[in-house]
């Protein structure tokens, strides 16, 4: 669910740094917008701009991005019905 489309130079760039303050690096007009066309939860703006992620940011992140995932590809395959299986709270052994 970690996966955004950048280009090499960019993606070496910004590696080993906290996303709250990479993001305020690009944090200006339009970045919603290519947040939104990678299925980026623009919550993590929200959390730059405040300068402090809440606790379990990364479970909250990984959720919503989950869910833009499975609207896209409701939208993508409308007509075609298929479930999802969310195993995130099993404590069973598949």
């Amino acid at each position: 669910m970690n996966i955004a489309y950048l280009s090499q130079i960019t993606n070496l760039k910004i590696s080993d740094k906290n996303p709250l303050d990479y993001l305020k690096e690009y944090d200006e007009p339009g970045l919603e917008a290519v947040l939104h066309s990678h299925l980026i939860p623009t919550i993590i703006l929200e959390w730059s701009r405040a300068d402090a992620l809440p606790e379990h940011a990364l479970t909250i992140f990984i959720e919503k991005r989950v869910n833009l995932l499975l609207e896209a590809l409701r939208l993508k395959l409308e007509g075609i019905e298929f479930n999802v299986f969310d195993i995130a709270n099993r404590t069973d052994n598949i």
